[in-house]
């Protein structure tokens, strides 16, 4: 039997929470059904492993007419497509090509203008175009205009202008300090607050200011920070700011990776359900962010079983960021899942190929699923000569500086040594020791290593009570 309204069930499964909360605010039903199904979405929307079916004894030419009544407000307000417009129209204006309908409706946007719009640098250069374009055909008219309008915003374009200039100088500061800790760019965090909350600026400046605090934030371990930013940018989200799917699909990732650090999987796990809806060029970062969550809450075979999904895509991409954390995860995966020499397999493979990809981009959390795949085989003459073949070693001694350093790889090799008969029961633990005080009172670090140590324990269980290992098993001061 054919399931009752499948197409518009399939349909509503699609919507977003944030689509939905928008959707509520701005509608005007009067006809009392058309707002239960409206509400319905809304509610399946937050929650669709519990959603509620749809009436089918409400006429069928509702539901078609509040499918199309979102898709129009949607569209009305996503900042893709009109980027898209501006760039084709703009395409058309330099090549000639523009209709005389199109230049109607162009003319109809700069008359009816409110600033600001979220693509506004994009749009006011389209209208310098625009106006050579009137001037050279004679149409005073509508020169006029256009003319006025360029005068009347060049200032806040020259503004728009500089921000841009400005965001570029943070994201160098903030992209080196993630990549090496030579530069600190705290000293940005000020100016790009003020960006994000001025709501005088473009949506595009504001946004492009938060997702640079999202990156600060993290490389500073500054999560409360983050979270305040990130409950105003969810109202304003919810009111329709900086729409377009794109940034939704961002934001639920971000959220993600925000409530793991609040140890808060649940919230983590519904969030990155939602970052994976739609596949775009972010996906296999968010998926990779989405597979450390179910990992951490033992579902180890859904993400198995999504990332073995998303393997073609893997290959294809040229995103070695990305890439390099899907084959760390993936190897993780096989190891928890009791196939640590699958593990290494996939891992040799993908070295062969991308040697210096992973050496120069991701080492550390590649090598440490590796490792693992070794230390899981006892394979400790292998773990050394790994060590060796690569300078793990001199890698980490130069990552001791970073705030996300952990002694991972250290520890590995030191214990594939002694168990090798290459060092002492006294040189091992005091190794161990002499880097266990700094991750005490680091909660989210503490908890990474808590679980070394265990992993540790079945390698060297007569040893592992005498290192500082009952630190960890007691709840860190903060």
């Amino acid at each position: 039997m054919k399931p009752k309204l499948k197409k518009f069930t399939e349909f509503a499964e699609n919507v977003l929470p944030h689509e939905a909360s928008y959707l509520l605010k701005v509608q005007n039903f009067e006809d009392p059904e058309k707002l239960s199904i409206l509400k319905l979405i809304a509610e399946n929307s937050s929650d669709s492993t519990k959603a509620l079916p749809f009436d089918p004894s409400i006429d069928k030419r509702k539901y078609s007419n509040i499918k199309k009544w979102i898709l129009a407000k949607l569209e009305a307000i996503d900042v893709d497509i009109d980027f898209e417009w501006i760039n084709e129209i703009n395409r058309k204006v330099v090549t000639d090509a523009i209709t005389p309908k199109e230049e109607r409706e162009l003319l109809r946007k700069i008359s009816n203008y409110e600033h600001p719009v979220y693509n506004f640098m994009k749009f006011y250069e389209l209208a310098l175009n625009f106006r050579h374009f009137l001037l050279i055909r004679l149409s005073y008219d509508s020169h006029k205009a256009v003319n006025e309008f360029v005068k009347k915003y060049k200032a806040a374009y020259e503004e728009a202008r500089d921000i841009n200039e400005r965001l570029h100088q943070a994201t160098e500061d903030i992209i080196d300090h993630y990549a090496s800790n030579r530069t600190e760019s705290n000293c940005w965090e000020d100016w790009l607050k003020s960006v994000f909350y001025n709501q005088e600026l473009d949506g595009n400046s504001r946004f492009l200011a938060v997702i640079r605090l999202t990156f600060m934030y993290f490389n500073y371990r500054e999560f409360d920070k983050l979270k305040t930013v990130y409950d105003d940018l969810d109202e304003m989200l919810k009111d329709g700011k900086f729409y377009t799917r794109r940034i939704l699909f961002n934001y639920y990732a971000n959220r993600l990776m925000l409530h793991s650090k609040f140890d808060v999987s649940q919230q983590a796990e519904e969030y990155g359900y939602l970052s994976i809806r739609q596949k775009n060029s972010d996906h296999l970062q968010y998926l990779n962010n989405f597979s450390a969550i179910l990992l951490r809450q033992g579902k180890i075979d859904e993400a198995l079983n999504l990332m073995r999904e998303s393997m073609t895509e893997m290959r294809s991409s040229n995103n070695f960021h990305s890439k390099i954390g899907f084959v760390a995860f993936y190897m993780k995966c096989l190891n928890l899942n009791g196939q640590p020499s699958d593990s290494e397999a996939f891992a040799e493979s993908f070295l062969r190929m991308n040697k210096d990809h992973v050496l120069h981009k991701r080492w550390y959390i590649f090598f440490t699923a590796y490792l693992r795949a070794l230390m899981l085989q006892q394979k400790y003459e292998k773990v050394i000569t790994v060590c060796k073949r690569y300078q793990l070693l001199q890698r980490d001694e130069a990552d001791k500086r970073k705030l996300t350093y952990l002694p991972t790889v250290k520890w590995y090799y030191d214990v594939s040594r002694y168990m090798e008969g290459r060092m002492s029961d006294e040189s091992l633990i005091e190794s161990m020791n002499s880097t266990v005080d700094s991750f005490s009172n680091n909660r989210h670090k503490s908890a990474i290593v808590k679980d070394l140590f265990k992993d540790l324990k079945n390698h060297i269980p007569h040893l592992i009570d005498k290192i500082k290992s009952q630190i960890f098993f007691e709840a860190p001061s903060n």
